[in-house]
Order: C-alpha cells, then sequence, then structure tokens
C-alpha cells in the first residue's frame, strides 16, 4: 500500500500532467475562435497560467524528492490534442467550447483544493501555497467564462441568424427566366419547339 506521501506525489503527477494538457488545449481553442477575441484572449492567458502552475508543481516534486510523469504528460498531450482537434467540425464550437472548458476549470480547482487539504496535512507548505494559488486562478477564470457565456451565445446565434438570412436572399435571388414580352414562361429545354404560358 502506498504511503500518504507517495499517494500526493502522484496526485501532483496528475495535477502537472493536467496543466500542461489545459495549456495546450486553450491554446487549440483560442486559435480556431479568432472571431470571439475576448473569449480568445482570456483562453490565451489561462494557457499561460497553466504554464506557470505546471512549473509551480515541478517544484513542489522535486522538493519533495519525487519527479514529474513523462507518461502522464504524454498521454495528457495526446488527449489534449485529441479534443482540441474534435471541435474543428462543429458550427457551435464557441459555446460548445465555453461549456466544455468551464467544466474542466472547476474540475481543476476541486482538484486544487484537495490537494491544498492533503499538503496541508503533511506540513508541506510549499506545496499548499502553489496548489492554493492554483485554485484561485481556476476558479476566477471558470467565473470568468461563466460571465461571458450569455454573450457568447447570444452573438454566435445572431451570427447564425445572418448567415441564414444571406442563404435566402442568395436562393430567392435566382427566379425562372422569363420572355421580354408580358414576362410569360418559355420552354428552355433544348430541342422542344418554344412553348408560352
Amino acid at each position: 500500500m502506498a504511503t500518504t506521501n507517495e499517494t500526493i506525489d502522484t496526485w501532483l503527477r496528475d495535477a502537472h500532467a493536467t496543466e500542461a494538457q489545459a495549456a495546450t488545449m486553450l491554446r487549440g481553442t483560442a486559435r480556431r475562435n479568432e472571431d470571439y477575441p475576448e473569449f480568445g484572449q482570456r483562453l490565451s492567458e489561462q494557457a499561460d497560467r497553466c504554464d506557470a502552475n505546471a512549473r509551480a508543481i515541478d517544484a513542489c516534486l522535486t522538493a519533495r524528492g519525487s519527479s514529474t510523469s513523462l507518461i502522464k504528460d504524454g498521454i495528457g498531450q495526446v488527449t489534449a490534442l485529441g479534443q482540441s482537434l474534435s471541435g474543428t467540425v462543429l458550427g457551435d464550437e464557441i459555446v460548445k467550447a465555453a461549456l466544455a472548458t468551464t467544466t474542466f476549470a472547476r474540475m481543476q480547482a476541486a482538484s486544487a483544493r484537495s490537494l491544498v487539504a492533503a499538503a496541508t496535512q503533511q506540513d508541506d507548505a510549499q506545496t499548499a501555497s502553489a496548489c492554493g494559488a492554483m485554485l484561485e486562478a481556476h476558479e476566477a477564470f471558470a467565473s470568468d467564462l461563466d460571465a461571458m457565456l450569455p454573450t457568447l451565445t447570444t452573438d454566435y446565434l445572431a451570427r447564425e441568424s445572418d448567415d441564414d438570412r444571406g442563404v435566402a436572399a442568395t436562393l430567392s435571388s435566382y427566379s425562372e427566366p422569363t420572355s421580354a414580352e408580358g414576362g410569360t414562361n418559355q420552354s428552355t429545354i433544348p430541342g422542344e419547339p418554344t412553348r408560352f404560358s
């Protein structure tokens, strides 16, 4: 059975992989949603914060005489890439991305909260402080996305409505040919006598 310190080390490795995964995923999502600059900017800022979180966790593991897991980090990067690419075919990606990213941030905050409790119990002030800062950052990020969600939703729907009107206008511009005199329709089938309706 693993000791308490070994369990905390495992949780920290998991958190390190998750922070690295989040940074990749957030940058990919921001690049694909350049039409929503405020959303993309906030995602890019959080990606940088996730990089900083990963470095802080690395330092905590080193101080504890442990290290990160290359396997977990690698799996996390592959997963992040898959999640980033999976949204490229979704027309309403901006809304789904906001929902998924908010949920992921809440999960990261919960993980950090658990690590703060574990590190505090073990009198590991460095880890408790680092995870406490992560907790605050993830909760602030999730709150920011919550605040953006109504506007993102209505902006997306307005753009969809504009696109629908554009398609309808284009289709209505195509009409059946009419004759020059009296506006009557003529047959245009090759080889068939001209008929007037």
